[in-house]
């Protein structure tokens, strides 16, 4: 069973199954305003990409320097609004980071 820490807008979990480390959703800045618009929790991601890229490169260098395996997990926001509806999932932090999960299983 996978673990979820939730730091801001950066979804991260960490697999027990696999020793592939942490894998952080990693979005695309053209559908940055999209994440934000479909999202049940806005309120919890940074306003821009902008912002949002900064505090989750200073993350990525901070997990590395612990020397954590860390992936980059790239986040469609169209492939996962659709993989929340097929689930029956609001889109929110916890239904982000299971979809980083199920990403890194596959």
């Amino acid at each position: 069973m996978a673990q979820l820490f939730s730091l801001a807008a950066v979804e991260i979990i960490m697999s027990e199954h696999q020793n592939i480390g942490i894998g952080i959703a990693w979005y695309r800045p053209e559908q940055w305003t999209m994440l934000r618009a479909l999202a049940s929790d806005p309120e919890v991601l940074e306003k821009t990409h902008a912002e949002w890229l900064n505090f989750a490169a200073k993350k990525l260098e901070e997990l590395r320097k612990d020397g954590i395996l860390v992936r980059k997990i790239d986040v469609d926001v169209q492939e996962l609004a659709a993989w929340c509806q097929s689930r029956d999932r609001v889109l929110n932090g916890e239904a982000r980071a299971s979809f980083v999960t199920d990403k890194m299983n596959r």
